[in-house]
C-alpha cells in the first residue's frame, strides 16, 4: 500500500511546566479507565496538580448540571493555564515516548512510539480500524468530558505496519540528550521516557512514511468514537470550519507493528451469581475433545502446583487452545486443552471468519460457556455475572477466598489475530485484548480552542 490513506501531524502541544512542577511524573496516571476507587484516591494525594483530576475528577455530594466533575475539570484546567502549570509548545512537534518494563517470567522489554495528532476517519474507510465493539456508558463519560473541556487529554493506542523499521529509525536519530520527562513508576518499576522531535525534515518523513499504512487501533475504542461524535457536532455548529479545524484530529500514541517489545496479555474471566461449576462439569469436558489436565495441592505446596499450572497453560502451540480454571472450595487447578481440529468442528455453526471463531476468547464463549457450562446469553452479563482482571493472582486470591465461583485464565490474543480480525472487519468479543502497559497519561494534551492548532 503506498498511496496515502491517513494524514499524520505533528502539533503545538499543551504539557506540564517543569519551571512549575520539579517532579512531572507525579503528575502522571495511568488511563481513566483502569483507575480503580483506590488508585483515583492515591492519585489525588500523590501531587495537587496530578492529571487524574482532569480525566476522572471525583464525583460528589449535590453535583448538578452546572457543577460537576467535567465543569470542575474543566475550571481545574482553566486554572493550571492562566498560572501556567500547563503551557503550550509552541513549535509542532512528535513526542517520542518510551516504555521499559518487565512482564513476569520475561526478560526486560523496550516499546518506543511517538504521539501525534491524525486526521479521524470514519471506520467504513477501512483506513483506521477497531478490533473491538464498546460501551455505552463508558462512551458518554468521555463525550461530556469533552464537550465541557474542548481538550483532548489522552492519546489513544495504535498499531501500524511498518515492515522497513522507517519510523523506528527516524525516532532513534532524535535528540535524546533533552528530555521532557523521565520517570519511573515506584510500584511497578517501569520507566516512562518523553522526548521531542523537531526537525521538520524528520517529522515529514515520519508522517510520509506512516501516511500509507493501515492504523489498528490498540487501546482506546471509546475515545476514538468520542472524538467522531465531537468531530460530527462540530461540523454542524462550525459549518465553514474546514478539513484542518482541530476536531477532525485526535491524538494518538503510534507504535510499529515490528516492536519486538509489543505485548498483550490475557484478560482473565471471573464467575458469579451462576449456578456452581463442579469438579465434575471440569471433568466432563473431555466428552467434548477437551484434555483435562488436574494440577491438586495441598496446604503446603499450592504455590508450586500454580507455578507448574501456569507455565503449562502459556506452553501453548498455535494450534492448541488452553484454559486455566479454579473453582471456589477446591484445592485443585485444571488445565483444559483442545486442538484446533477439533475446535474447528464445534464452531462450525458459529458466525464470523474461522480466525474469530478460533480466538480463545471466542471458544470460552461458544464452547465452555454454552455448550459446557450450559450458560444462556442472557446469564452472561458482563460485570454483573462474568468480571475481568488481567491480573492472575488477584483472580485465583478473589476465587480461593470465594468472593467469585470460578475463575478462567486466558492465554494472550496474538497481535496477527488482533490484526486479521480488524482487516475482516470483524469485532472481537468484549475483553479480548490487553495492550500492556498502558501509555501514562498527562504526558502531553491537545487543546481544540487554540485555533493555532494543527
Amino acid at each position: 500500500m503506498s498511496e496515502a490513506i491517513n494524514e499524520v501531524r505533528p502539533f503545538r502541544a499543551e504539557h506540564y511546566n517543569p519551571e512549575k512542577v520539579e517532579n512531572i511524573g507525579l503528575c502522571l496516571s495511568r488511563p481513566y479507565d483502569v483507575i480503580s476507587p483506590s488508585e483515583q484516591n492515591e492519585y489525588y494525594q500523590q501531587h495537587p496538580y496530578n492529571v487524574v483530576r482532569l480525566i476522572l475528577n471525583k464525583i460528589e455530594a449535590g453535583d448538578s448540571e452546572s457543577n460537576n466533575r467535567y465543569t470542575r475539570s474543566r475550571d481545574l484546567l482553566e486554572a493550571w493555564r492562566r498560572e501556567q502549570t500547563i503551557v503550550s509548545y509552541r513549535r509542532p512537534s512528535f513526542w517520542v515516548y518510551e516504555q521499559d518494563f518487565q512482564v513476569e517470567g520475561l526478560p526486560p522489554r523496550h516499546v518506543a512510539g511517538f504521539i501525534g495528532l491524525v486526521r479521524l476517519q470514519d471506520y467504513e474507510s477501512g483506513r483506521i480500524l477497531p478490533h473491538e465493539n464498546i460501551i455505552r456508558e463508558p462512551l458518554e463519560d468521555r463525550i461530556r468530558l469533552t464537550r465541557t473541556t474542548h481538550t483532548q487529554f489522552e492519546y489513544i493506542w495504535s498499531i501500524y505496519p511498518d515492515p522497513h523499521n522507517t519510523v523506528d529509525g527516524i525516532l532513534a536519530t532524535c535528540d535524546h540528550d533533552i528530555q521532557v520527562i523521565d520517570h519511573t513508576e515506584k510500584t511497578t518499576r517501569f520507566r516512562h521516557r518523553l522526548w521531542r522531535l523537531v526537525n521538520p525534515g524528520q517529522c515529514e518523513a515520519v508522517s510520509r512514511a506512516v501516511s500509507s499504512r493501515r492504523i489498528y487501533i490498540a487501546d482506546g475504542h471509546h475515545r476514538y468514537q468520542t472524538m467522531l461524535t465531537i468531530r460530527d457536532e462540530m461540523r454542524k455548529l462550525h459549518p465553514k470550519a474546514g478539513p484542518d479545524a482541530p476536531w477532525e484530529f485526535i491524538m494518538m500514541y503510534l507504535v510499529s507493528a515490528n516492536q519486538e517489545g509489543l505485548t498483550t496479555i490475557g484478560t482473565h474471566r471471573l464467575l458469579t451469581g451462576l449456578p456452581p461449576v463442579s469438579e465434575q462439569t471440569i471433568r466432563d469436558a473431555v466428552q467434548l475433545g477437551f484434555l483435562v489436565r488436574i494440577y491438586s495441592f495441598g496446604e503446603d505446596d499450592e504455590r508450586e502446583a500454580r507455578e507448574m499450572w501456569l507455565r503449562e497453560l502459556r506452553n501453548a502451540d498455535p494450534r492448541d487452545h488452553k484454559f486455566g480454571v479454579a473453582i471456589t472450595g477446591v484445592n485443585t487447578y485444571y488445565l483444559l486443552e483442545i486442538d484446533e481440529k477439533r475446535a474447528t468442528r464445534l464452531v462450525e455453526g458459529e458466525s464470523g471468519s474461522l480466525t474469530l471463531r478460533l480466538l480463545d476468547v471466542s471458544l470460552l464463549k461458544s464452547i465452555i460457556y454454552k455448550m459446557l457450562l450450559g450458560l444462556t446469553e442472557e446469564q452472561i452479563k458482563p460485570q454483573v455475572t462474568v468480571h475481568y482482571t488481567p491480573k492472575i493472582q488477584l483472580a485465583i486470591e478473589k476465587v480461593r477466598s470465594g468472593e467469585m465461583q470460578s475463575a478462567w485464565i486466558l492465554n494472550h490474543t496474538g497481535l496477527d489475530e488482533i490484526m486479521t480480525v480488524a482487516d475482516n472487519r470483524e469485532k472481537m468479543p468484549q475483553k479480548s485484548t490487553h495492550f500492556y502497559p498502558k501509555p501514562l497519561s498527562g504526558l502531553v494534551f491537545f487543546n481544540m480552542n487554540d485555533s493555532e492548532k494543527g
